[in-house]
């Protein structure tokens, strides 16, 4: 993977247990074949079977802002990782769990605009997110 943001800083920028168990239980809804790695196939199959009315649109959003490597499948160090720098770029764990309880539902991938640049994706949740879910980066206003 090597890059640099991928690389969780040490301390309060790690996930908690309790966090980390969200992560994997997210996770796991989408690997249905059970391969450690979330395929194109998998994450449209996620969305649609859960009702989704955005099904296509959130898995391409999904592989533009966790697939690192973009090797067309998203590992679980991708996965968790990804979540580590949404808690370094200041969101709140509770918001981070939140959003992974709607991602295992089936709403639709909403994109976090205050990351660093590789993992910034110009989705929208296309349900309304509770307030506070995302949070704007100051420098675009």
């Amino acid at each position: 993977m090597g890059q640099a943001c991928l690389k969780a800083k040490a301390g309060g920028d790690q996930l908690s247990q309790k966090c980390t168990k969200k992560v994997h239980e997210a996770f796991d809804s989408f690997d249905i074949d059970r391969s450690k790695a979330i395929d194109m196939q998998e994450a449209l199959r996620h969305w649609t079977s859960k009702g989704g009315k955005f099904g296509k649109l959130s898995a391409q959003e999904f592989f533009n802002a966790v697939d690192m490597d973009k090797n067309g499948e998203i590992e679980f160090d991708e996965f968790q990782r990804f979540w580590q720098v949404v808690k370094q770029a200041g969101h709140s764990e509770k918001d981070i769990m939140e959003e992974l309880e709607r991602i295992k539902n089936g709403e639709s991938w909403v994109g976090f605009n205050n990351l660093p640049i590789q993992h910034h994706s110009k989705s929208i949740r296309h349900n309304q997110p509770k307030e506070g879910a995302t949070k704007q980066n100051p420098e675009d206003n």
